[in-house]
């Protein structure tokens, strides 16, 4: 990378140095050539204020960072498509080589970054659908921004000149050691503490597990809390959403309250997992969204059963149901219970093994 210190160097009485200015109409040329960081003819504005948020003509660029200044931290264009350039073709870039334009196009369009289809699947959007949002001046809503934060995490590397993980990524797969070897926040805290320590100087690695988390909340899916009664008689939901005593058993919802402490806490609480955003996000994938369609284009071999469809019980169930079984984006659920007796503990006889069908 070339020496970018003329970006935030002070200049004398508000006036812009000319190493700025040549900068400047050089970061201009850097972003112009890269075809896909175009968005309906405008390209993402650096300045202290737009922040990578907005997509305006390359002119208003430049007169906002002419009198606004680059946002902080940006010596690395990673929204502009530095992070696929190799360092040694950085200054060929700059002065607006359009060989090394056209080959960063190339490795650009490969659309390699896993981490940044992760955000466009979770956020239900595609490359169609960005280059597609005009340009606007007012400030982008609470979503948007978000999902904005998100892409600029997914391309932003971890240090500067690191180019095997970005932000998000590295995130994401700290998560996943914690998720697979049941690590305690704790634990989570101190590796990161230590990771920080090792790393060079202005790295971007999040310092602590609330933050990472805060950080991953907008690609997770949410679950609702749901007081229950402790045994085990009733919801405190829906048309019961207001009653503080079990209507079977007259246990009372919330513990007593101790002290001066107003919040009530109850006795037992359920996480509920709305199945509904959870079947969508399959679709919002196409990889995923392929395995979800796989049930009708593929070729049963007969005496072979390689796949729920290729049963009786799909098969009989097709037939009573024409209508649904025609559409292969409709999903058919199983519900496996497996190791339970239903009728109590004390009820004599084997665990009870069940498989049984529904429709969404």
């Amino acid at each position: 990378m070339d020496d970018r210190s003329w970006m935030y160097r002070d200049s004398p009485q508000g006036l812009r140095r000319m190493d700025y200015c040549n900068g400047v109409q050089g970061f201009i040329n850097f972003a112009t050539c890269i075809p896909r960081n175009f968005t309906d003819g405008g390209i993402r504005c650096s300045c202290r204020k737009c922040k990578n948020l907005k997509f305006l003509h390359q002119d208003v660029v430049t007169i906002h960072l002419l009198t606004k200044g680059f946002m902080e931290d940006y010596l690395c264009w990673y929204a502009h498509g530095e992070l696929f350039v190799p360092d040694e073709s950085m200054e060929e870039q700059v002065v607006g080589s359009t060989s090394s334009a056209s080959n960063m196009h190339e490795v650009g369009n490969e659309n390699s970054n896993p981490y940044r289809n992760m955000v466009m699947d979770a956020m239900r959007m595609s490359e169609d659908n960005v280059r597609e949002c005009p340009i606007v001046e007012e400030e982008p809503n609470a979503d948007a921004a978000r999902f904005f934060d998100l892409l600029r995490d997914s391309d932003e590397p971890l240090w500067d000149g690191c180019t095997n993980h970005s932000k998000l990524s590295a995130v994401a797969q700290v998560f996943t050691i914690k998720s697979d070897h049941g690590l305690s926040e704790a634990g989570y805290d101190k590796i990161i503490e230590w990771a920080r320590s090792i790393l060079p100087k202005g790295n971007r690695l999040k310092e602590n597990f609330y933050a990472a988390k805060s950080m991953m909340k907008p690609l997770g899916l949410g679950y609702q809390k749901i007081d229950i009664c402790p045994n085990f008689c009733m919801l405190y939901y829906l048309e019961n959403a207001e009653m503080t005593e079990c209507m079977t058993c007259g246990h009372s919802r919330y513990k007593p309250r101790t002290g001066r402490g107003k919040t009530l806490v109850a006795y037992k609480r359920l996480r509920y997992f709305p199945i509904t955003p959870r079947l969508q996000r399959l679709f919002m994938s196409p990889r995923t969204a392929e395995h979800m369609t796989w049930h009708q284009s593929h070729h049963a071999v007969d005496g072979v059963m390689v796949h729920p469809s290729d049963g009786e019980a799909w098969k009989h169930f097709n037939s009573m149901h024409p209508p649904f079984s025609t559409k292969s984006r409709n999903v058919r659920l199983g519900l496996c219970t497996d190791g339970f007796n239903p009728f109590g503990s004390k009820q004599s006889g084997a665990e009870y093994r069940c498989l049984s069908s529904s429709v969404d």
